[in-house]
């Protein structure tokens, strides 16, 4: 039963209020109706104003609707659009993008549209960028160059940012919102070939209108068979089911930073960069980089219990372990570890130590009762490794897989009555002037 009532007794004032329950969910606006008299209160409290809700990290608080991903984290089951990972296993990156963004797999016209769109698009990338990604050291962090280009690509482009043409110019304008989600595709996938192709001192080679937008992103960062100067096969299927794997995971840490932008009426560049910063610590994207990097410190699996210690002291943290959305095993785990059959390179020493990691806090009873399993980070981090990205590349593919899902929320928020994303916030300070430091 999902619907119902909520009754509820203050015992500051004996009162008694009905709130409705639906799809077992109530409003949290329904409890402002919740109110104790002021009298003799700290005005800090704010009782008269109704009672609050107070949920830090936002673990309980729901704050939109959508259809696009359902995280069944009790048993593990993920759905794009009401499609499985294995349903969408063999399509590519149009036909994901397109599943994600316009709510269906393409038919054969619309993909070939949207493969030509993003291949013009990807050629109209101005000097600026060019300019300001080969400014940076070479040896500057790849996820700092990339949102400095997409800042320079936008700056080239003011048409795109509401404020400087004075007008919401998104907002339930679908048709410019598609446009503009053409042209942040586009214009992530040449900023990072521009990156890659800076750091390694490699001439850029544009993108080809032939081509489709995975492999001309492969090509831009020179990701080829050096003989017949094209993306193998193999890795090319390997980035598709990743992607099929994880083109979204609903409200994540940095999706909901792009969505907070969003309710600003932002263009999506600008909602690209906020998710970029948010995703680029260790928390999130940047975990996958800190699992690995945590793995060659162990160096084998035989120093793998020290490590088990260490955490469950508070010492250190397990990167690769535990996530907010699966209570139970992370049902993309398995998907990663066929891939990494399929492409037969089980060579890396890593890879054991991450095994005899799963294998111990598996069983070990710190990490069973707190319901933390192993997630994708974990055996992630090998594909890309094997697909010969460098740890500091990973979070960068990562996201160029997760953009159209992004972009889709973005979609979505464009379409949708917008409401400021503005939390309250419990103040814990002095109340009357000259009760603060004195020091300045």
């Amino acid at each position: 039963m999902a619907d119902g009532k909520l009754f509820i007794e203050d015992s500051r004032t004996s009162h008694r209020y009905e709130i409705p329950i639906h799809q077992n969910t109530v409003t949290a606006a329904s409890f402002k109706q919740i109110k104790a008299p002021e009298d003799g209160s700290n005005p800090v409290h704010m009782v008269g104003d109704g009672l609050r809700l107070y949920d830090p990290g936002l673990k309980n608080t729901a704050v939109l609707k959508s259809g696009m991903t359902w995280v069944d984290g009790n048993r593990g089951l993920v759905l794009f659009r009401g499609l499985s990972s294995k349903e969408i296993w063999d399509c590519d990156y149009e036909d994901i993008a397109h599943l994600m963004l316009w709510g269906s797999v393409p038919s054969p016209e619309q993909k070939k549209r949207l493969k030509n769109d993003l291949a013009i698009a990807a050629h109209e990338v101005p000097a600026a960028v060019v300019k300001t990604v080969r400014s940076f050291p070479s040896t500057a962090p790849v996820m700092t160059i990339v949102m400095a280009g997409l800042s320079a690509y936008l700056g080239s482009n003011p048409e795109m940012i509401p404020t400087a043409t004075g007008e919401t110019l998104y907002h339930r304008n679908m048709d410019l919102v598609d446009k503009a989600i053409i042209r942040t595709l586009a214009a992530y996938s040449v900023v990072v070939g521009l990156t890659v192709s800076h750091r390694v001192g490699r001439t850029f080679v544009p993108p080809d209108l032939n081509k489709s937008h995975l492999e001309n992103f492969l090509i831009m960062m020179g990701y080829v068979d050096e003989i017949t100067r094209e993306p193998h096969p193999k890795n090319m299927t390997c980035l598709d089911r990743l992607m099929a794997i994880s083109p979204d995971q609903g409200l994540t840490n940095s999706t909901f930073s792009l969505l907070v932008t969003a309710s600003s009426l932002a263009d999506p560049i600008s909602c690209i960069i906020s998710a970029m910063a948010a995703g680029s610590g260790p928390l999130h994207f940047g975990a996958s980089e800190a699992a690995y990097k945590a793995m060659a410190e162990v160096g084998r699996p035989e120093n793998v219990p020290r490590l088990i210690e260490d955490v469950k002291a508070g010492k250190k943290r397990l990167f690769g372990f535990g996530s907010p959305a699966y209570k139970t095993i992370d049902p993309r785990i398995t998907l990663i570890k066929g891939l990494l059959d399929e492409l037969g390179d089980d060579r890396n020493p890593l890879l054991a130590v991450a095994a005899e990691i799963e294998r111990i806090a598996s069983t070990d009873e710190y990490f069973t009762s707190r319901k933390l399993h192993a997630n994708a980070d974990l055996y992630g981090v090998f594909l890309f490794i094997a697909l010969k990205f460098p740890p500091e590349m990973i979070p960068i593919v990562m996201i160029h897989g997760r953009l159209p899902g992004m972009l889709a929320h973005w979609r979505e928020a464009m379409g949708r009555e917008i409401t400021l994303l503005r939390p309250k916030l419990i103040y814990t300070g002095p109340t009357k002037s000259g009760q603060g430091s004195s020091k300045l």
